[in-house]
């Protein structure tokens, strides 16, 4: 019986390693796997294809490309306004104009003078000419005259001066009518009146401007990018804008500007010019597309 019980033990230990050893098989062929997956995983990782660097989108304002601020260079009350804002004008077509009166009463006053100093430059002349006759000299033959004698007799007449006073009063006619001139403001090119700031009746600042001309569709916008998505954009490349206000609207642009400076941000302003703005505002906020 002893032997018979040894012999039972020594069969259970027989089998022992044997079942032990199963779950071990499965550890192996579990590892085996895992480790076959993972190489695979890590190839598909490394072919997804990495996201560009920077944006297609960006915000830029509308600028109009052409315009004009106008204003008047005398102070003096303003007699009429004839535009408002967002009013489409003409070349040449009157915006606003200065109280006429003392500017052609100016105008007038410097044409009496022209003829009072060619009454006195006749006077001097004649004086001149007797100078002249006394030195012995005929005033008819000016290239038998010494041009001593001719100096002298222009001092001693006035006519030297009379002529410089003349030629004074000229100029001075010339800028009262350049004043008078100016005391209408007209509109340099067609248009839109934008920026109206003066009323009738008011007294007119020199030099301060009353209002803006934009020229009709001559319409930018500018947008910065940053430096390394610079080469994205070219002089030409097609870009689409879309106002903030209506983003309905779609305008086609192309890139007209680059400035060649990189500011403190790392970022280069560009400029593009928009095709048939008839309806953009200056300063409106757009969305700048790359196509």
């Amino acid at each position: 019986m002893i032997w018979m019980a040894v012999a039972a033990m020594a069969a259970g230990c027989s089998r022992g390693p044997a079942e032990k050893g199963t779950p071990a098989n499965d550890s192996t062929q579990t590892m085996v796997a895992d480790s076959a997956v993972t190489p695979a995983s890590n190839s598909a990782h490394q072919a997804m294809p990495l996201p560009e660097s920077g944006s297609t989108s960006t915000m830029g304002k509308v600028v109009a490309e052409h315009f004009a601020d106008l204003s008047f260079e005398t102070a003096l009350p303003i007699e009429r306004v004839l535009v408002r804002n967002g009013q489409q004008v003409r070349r040449g077509q009157v915006l606003a104009q200065l109280d006429q009166f003392k500017l052609r009463n100016a105008v007038a006053k410097q044409e009496r003078a022209i003829e009072q100093a060619q009454l006195q430059m006749e006077q001097a002349h004649l004086q001149m000419q007797d100078v002249i006759i006394s030195q012995g000299y005929d005033p008819d033959k000016t290239s038998q005259v010494p041009a001593s004698v001719v100096h002298n007799a222009d001092v001693k007449s006035g006519y030297a001066l009379s002529k410089s006073q003349l030629a004074s009063a000229r100029i001075q006619l010339a800028a009262a009518q350049h004043e008078l001139r100016s005391g209408v403001l007209t509109a340099p090119f067609d248009g839109v009146v934008a920026n109206v700031t003066i009323q009738a009746h008011q007294l007119a600042q020199a030099g301060q401007p009353v209002c803006r001309v934009i020229a009709s569709g001559d319409m930018a916008v500018e947008f910065r990018v940053m430096e390394a998505d610079l080469g994205r954009y070219q002089q030409g490349t097609a870009l689409s804008i879309i106002p903030i206000a209506d983003k309905s609207q779609h305008y086609d642009a192309t890139v007209s500007e680059i400035n060649p400076v990189v500011d403190k941000q790392g970022a280069v302003t560009i400029r593009a010019h928009v095709s048939h703005a008839a309806d953009l505002f200056d300063g409106m906020n757009v969305e700048v597309i790359l196509k």
